[in-house]
């Protein structure tokens, strides 16, 4: 098929609101059907989607020097004390991958698009809804997706979700190595639904969403082909130091597929540090970039990469963290692409509408609540949960 006359199948769901067990009293969830016909979308008609939601005033905006007050923590993690990095005595955060990767059948070794369907970048994709607007996600447990909230729906409005979502992990110019995948189930913020999340404008608390992925025709998880991420929360990789003026920063690279970047069609990757920072009560990190919309909901990596160096004469990785580690999804920047080339992101952490420290067996805050109620629900009534069928694994 000509490239430029590309289609992909997207389901068209209805919705339905359901309840899951040890739900977070401010989470909601929506599962979709699945029966609905199918519609076709050009890919050269797929609009980036960008945080409709005004872009606050920045010019006050200060990176955070004050101590956490929460105990970082991450869940997920699957691998040795040898390949966790992050900081050493000099107090500046880095990333030390050796630039290598598993080899995949995926896609030809001489095609350009051979590095993006390699781990960990194929567990990062391209989010399609209402028949032809984009976003970004990526897996952080066997079947789970997380991205941004205003990729699910419209600031404050209720149970109205948008449609026809559809997840193609590790696209490049319109190929699909893996396939597309539709969601079985969608949880956010209920302070994000109804218009009441802390913040300013774009700028908010809990622009976070994640979404149960339904199995293929073949019965398997999409985790199992592709792999997953990990996640932590509470300024995890975050360090302070006096050479770096206490301010708590990490070496962060985001993912996604920005629309004014090769027109959303190639995943971009930006690396450098992450400041933490609050805009009116509500947690951001931010780093330079020059990601615009349809980067919206990629995700914020500690220590990406995938193979470690063979360490001799007695030196080290440095202090531990772990590979691979989503701390935040892209929620909004400037409004203006060309200045000041800044990215903002709602943090994984506590705050106000998630205050505990742990929720279930997912971790603290937002993320281990909504994971909590997504993944205790029951797609069926009377049935098993997504935790026990394995889609959060």
């Amino acid at each position: 098929m000509n490239k430029n006359t590309m289609l992909i199948s997207v389901l068209l769901p209805l919705t339905a609101v359901a309840a899951g067990t040890g739900a977070a009293a401010t989470d909601r969830i929506i599962i979709p059907g699945n029966t609905s016909p199918r519609l076709q979308v050009d890919l050269k008609t797929l609009k980036p989607y960008q945080n409709p939601l005004l872009a606050p005033d920045t010019s006050a905006v200060r990176p955070s020097s004050e101590p956490t007050l929460r105990v970082p923590g991450a869940k997920g993690m699957k691998v040795s004390k040898t390949s966790q990095r992050a900081f050493g005595s000099f107090g500046v955060p880095y990333t030390s991958k050796r630039v290598s990767h598993r080899p995949t059948s995926a896609v030809s070794s001489n095609s350009n698009a051979y590095l993006s369907a390699t781990y960990p970048y194929r567990a990062i994709g391209r989010l399609t809804f209402n028949s032809g607007s984009l976003c970004t996600a990526s897996l952080i447990r066997k079947s789970v997706i997380v991205t941004a909230a205003h990729c699910v729906q419209e600031f404050g409005s209720g149970d109205n979700v948008f449609s026809n979502f559809q997840f193609t992990p590790a696209s490049y110019n319109g190929s699909a190595p893996y396939g597309s995948w539709s969601v079985g189930a969608i949880v956010r913020s209920g302070s994000w639904a109804d218009g009441t999340d802390i913040g300013s404008n774009a700028a908010r608390d809990n622009d976070l969403a994640v979404m149960i992925i339904n199995k293929n025709a073949q019965g398997q998880f999409i985790g199992n082909i592709t792999g997953y991420l990990t996640y932590g929360w509470n300024n995890y990789s975050f360090v302070s130091h006096n050479l770096t003026g206490d301010l708590w920063t990490a070496a962060l690279t985001t993912l996604g597929y920005p629309g004014l970047l090769d027109a959303g069609r190639i995943m971009q990757r930006t690396d450098g540090s992450g400041y933490l920072t609050t805009i009116d009560g509500a947690g951001q990190i931010y780093q330079g970039s020059n990601l615009t919309g349809g980067s919206s909901g990629g995700p914020w990596i500690a220590n990406f990469g995938y193979q470690d160096p063979t360490y001799s004469g007695g030196a080290n990785g440095g202090d531990s963290f772990a590979s691979n580690v989503v701390v935040g999804v892209t929620s909004w920047g400037a409004s203006d692409p060309n200045d000041p080339k800044n990215n903002y992101a709602s943090q994984f952490r506590q705050n106000s509408r998630y205050p505990d420290a742990s929720y279930g067996t997912f971790g603290a805050g937002n993320i281990g609540s909504l994971l909590n109620t997504l993944c205790t629900s029951q797609p069926f009534d009377g049935g098993q949960t997504y935790q026990q069928l394995g889609y959060c694994n």
